[in-house]
């Protein structure tokens, strides 16, 4: 009827059982070659004042404050109010704060006051705020 919560080992700290919780490895062979790929992505950060010419891809999430020519992939995208893109974002869950020139597409978009896009935005579901300045057309995605 009655049962005792157990407690925790006392060899280990409340810090060690939360993050051995949380902690996840790679493996690495001979070859370099990652064997195990359940690893959670933590989030990539971008910062002001890095510039990047090319393709960025990341199946986990991207925090973009700097500037990039060429395009965006990510399973979620936030560009800061610094950020500038020119050329094409795509993301599940997308907002942007920020600065787009090109094509932005994503199943749930976010432009937030601060946001300036020039371009094309393809979306299942997408929010505007007032303030947004946008120039382009926007066309709903089935899913």
């Amino acid at each position: 009827m009655f049962f005792r919560k157990s407690k925790p080992k006392k060899s280990e700290t409340v810090d060690e059982v939360v993050k051995s919780s949380h902690t996840k490895t790679y493996v690495f062979d001979d070859n370099n070659d990652i064997k195990k790929n359940d690893v959670e992505p933590k989030i990539s950060t971008i910062s002001k004042g890095l510039n990047i010419t090319g393709s960025i891809v990341s199946k986990g999430k991207i925090r973009f404050n700097g500037l990039i020519k060429g395009t965006l992939e990510a399973k979620s995208l936030y560009v800061g109010e610094d950020g500038f893109i020119d050329g094409k974002a795509t993301a599940d869950e997308a907002v942007i704060l920020g600065n787009i020139k090109g094509s932005l597409r994503g199943k749930k978009v976010r432009l937030a006051a601060t946001s300036r896009i020039e371009g094309d935005t393809y979306h299942e579901v997408i929010a505007i705020e007032d303030g947004a300045i946008y120039e382009g057309s926007i066309k709903r995605i089935k899913s």
